[in-house]
């Protein structure tokens, strides 16, 4: 199992990845985060989904002030936009490049949805268009 960190627009992110041969392919996932607030506060934190057949395997994307993410993932050595397909269970990681925007994304974020076994977020991969996760 490949343990990296990756450093996207400012956020730390740990990306995993294992079991993924270089003939299997990535699909592409775009998404939004809604939530009942101004979504810009996550600006800087992360999606990060594990597959449900192996949580070993990951991707994560960065969410813009707009609540928008590209899911990326670990193969071949490199990151690499999409991820495997499957079934897998989301949720949200806090950035932490700033303590005031990290508060105010944690009291925008009930704490359910920064584990993967209480957020009930769920992702398709391919997906049937852009996903929407929806954090209340």
């Amino acid at each position: 199992m490949a343990n990296v960190r990756i450093i996207r627009g400012g956020v730390l992110a740990a990306v995993f990845l294992a079991g993924c041969s270089s003939s299997e392919g990535l699909r592409p996932v775009t998404g939004t985060v809604t939530g009942p607030g101004d979504v810009a506060v996550l600006a800087g934190s992360a999606v990060e989904i594990a597959l449900e057949s192996d949580p070993t395997v990951r991707a994560s994307g960065t969410i813009e002030p707009d609540g928008r993410f590209t899911l990326d993932s670990l193969k071949d050595g490199r990151v690499r936009r999409g991820a495997p397909a499957g079934a897998y269970k989301a949720r949200i990681v806090l950035g932490d490049d700033d303590p005031t925007l990290q508060k105010k994304a944690a009291k925008a974020v009930p704490a359910k949805y920064l584990k993967f076994e209480t957020s009930g977020l769920t992702v398709r991969v391919p997906a049937d268009g852009a996903v929407t996760l929806a954090v209340r």
